[in-house]
């Protein structure tokens, strides 16, 4: 879970004034909260920061496994400034007094961003998923515009061993044969939900053993990799009626930080999911079938890809899941931001979403 780094706000103060060059006397610091509670990050501590030169928030990573190698850090700037060219609203970060925009500090990586008046999109309601969709889209196509010569520097940079993706067939056998045994009698509401959620891992294991068992690797493409909705910042388009109703436009792309070369279609699958969790079965799918339109003949989907795209995002992310569980099972790490990652990662929604999104598909 993320939480603030040794110091708390004296150590941020002193961080800003110093690197950032902001007055520490008129300079207020706090965790950032997002209604009232902290986002979803068990890797960095993020602070809302309010002062004369407006509002930002500052990034701090905790954990030196999840740290990338120092090249990468402009690399992702440079292909950030790229897809703001291309019109997408990637946040762009604040540079420092010596002109970089991130800053290594005690053994951490810092990055002050703008902070943006909106709030991280509700893929239930069908006005913010279809924002976040259409934005979703553009970043894909602009990512596939990237010059080569990025793309060659990209796929240099290795992720950390943090975030390395697990055999997903191993975690599907961990899940199988040892922690849900080990989850049986234990009744605390952390075991129930680990239980509940291995048990839906497990339930999902021949449709990803079908559709990936003998799957071709995808041509490499510079990808998000991780474009959940609280990653879009979305606010009512001026003159909009919205929130009763009306239109919404994404302010801001959030967190770059593991940005690789891999298969696009994991991004296009966050998209797929995020049109599939919207509220009510008719404008689910409308949502859907939008977003089928908004892929089709774009060279973003291939035919057939769609019955594709839930099986690689539950292998991307099955891995997490039972690892999760392993720290409630077995190491006794009661996170309180577990219950959110179970309920983000769920395999049985992401059961769901693929027969709905594989329904629509067959009525087009």
């Amino acid at each position: 879970m993320g939480r603030p780094p040794p110091g708390g706000a004296p150590w941020v103060r002193r961080l800003l004034a110093g690197r950032w060059g902001l007055d520490a006397r008129h300079t207020l610091v706090r965790p950032l909260l997002v209604d009232g509670a902290p986002p979803l990050s068990h890797t960095a501590g993020l602070w809302r920061v309010r002062g004369p030169a407006g509002d930002h928030v500052l990034k701090v990573r905790l954990v030196p496994e999840a740290l990338r190698t120092p090249e990468f850090y402009g690399l992702k700037e440079e292909i950030g400034a790229h897809c703001r060219r291309h019109g997408v609203p990637v946040a762009a970060a604040i540079p420092a007094l010596d002109g970089t925009t991130t800053v290594r500090c005690d053994h951490t990586v810092c990055e002050l961003t703008p902070w943006y008046p909106g709030r991280p999109a509700d893929p239930a309601d069908p006005a913010q998923s279809a924002a976040v969709v259409r934005c979703g889209v553009r970043l894909r196509r602009a990512l596939d515009r990237l010059p080569a010569s990025a793309l060659d520097r990209l796929a240099s940079v290795p992720l950390p061993l943090l975030v390395e993706e697990e055999e997903w067939r191993a975690a599907l056998l961990d899940a199988e044969r040892r922690l849900l045994p080990l989850s049986a009698g234990r009744d605390d509401a952390f075991s129930r939900r680990a239980a509940a959620a291995l048990r839906a891992a497990v339930a999902a294991g021949p449709l990803l053993h079908g559709s990936l068992g003998g799957l071709r690797a995808a041509e490499p493409a510079a990808i998000h990799s991780d474009l959940h909705p609280q990653h879009f910042i979305v606010a009512p388009r001026p003159g909009s009626t919205a929130p009763g109703g009306g239109t919404w436009e994404v302010l801001a792309v959030l967190d770059f930080d593991n940005l690789h070369t891999g298969d696009r279609r994991l991004d296009l699958a966050w998209l797929a999911e995020t049109a599939g969790r919207v509220r009510g079965d008719t404008a689910r799918r409308r949502a859907l079938a939008a977003f089928l339109d908004g892929t089709a003949g774009t060279g973003l989907l291939g035919a057939g890809d769609e019955a594709l795209l839930m099986p690689l995002l539950m292998a991307h992310s099955l891995p997490v899941v039972v690892d999760i569980a392993k720290d409630i099972l077995e190491r006794g790490d009661l996170s309180d931001q577990w219950p959110a990652y179970l309920e983000l990662l769920s395999p049985e929604r992401r059961a769901g979403v693929h027969d709905s999104l594989t329904a629509a598909s067959r009525a087009r």
